[in-house]
């Protein structure tokens, strides 16, 4: 009878550490933190459980707003304060239109060239994994973004896409170089 009692409070713990938030047992070092009962709603480094060597709890590390996810390109929401210097091919929306038009990757868009009016747009882009030559991960630069939408996609892979199948593509000139730096679709 006594050690029913004595399971009781044991009982108890277990059920506890099973339910859904905050539990004692989610902060132990050897298991996996668990800061809210949320799914996906964990600390963006692993292995930190969201609070300080004293226990004070702390917000996340803010990760950057990704425009492009799957090609880690952050476009901004406004355009540059002081956009600098610009290139001879980026001083006004027109220029980079005639630009975009001049160089073959143009093709890529299709019959939406000569079709479809572009969204031209003066903005700070910041890429994670860049390829253009003088662009640097995670710093900052002043581009033009050309986006057009609804231009049939192409696959250039093993499969093919449903016949009409229609995307948008972006292309970004560096405002500074004149440099073409990306050219994408999805």
């Amino acid at each position: 009878m006594i050690r029913s009692w004595l399971l009781l409070p044991a009982a108890l713990a277990a059920i506890t550490a099973c339910s859904p938030g905050r539990t004692w047992l989610a902060h132990s070092p050897s298991r996996h933190a668990t800061t809210s009962s949320a799914l996906g709603n964990h600390s963006p480094v692993p292995g930190d459980s969201g609070r300080t060597a004293s226990g004070s709890k702390v917000r996340p590390a803010a990760l950057p707003h990704v425009t492009y996810p799957s090609f880690g390109i952050n476009v901004s929401a406004r355009p540059p304060a002081a956009p600098g210097t610009l290139a001879a091919d980026a001083v006004s929306p027109a220029a980079v239109l005639a630009a975009f038009k001049a160089q073959g990757d143009a093709s890529l868009v299709g019959s939406a060239l000569g079709t479809e009016r572009p969204i031209i747009m003066l903005r700070t882009i910041t890429e994670l994994h860049p390829t253009a030559p003088g662009v640097r991960p995670r710093v900052p630069y002043t581009a033009w973004v050309v986006i057009y939408r609804h231009v049939r996609l192409v696959s250039y892979g093993l499969r093919s896409f449903p016949k009409n199948t229609r995307g948008t593509f972006v292309a970004i000139l560096d405002a500074a170089s004149g440099q073409w730096t990306n050219f994408f679709s999805f």
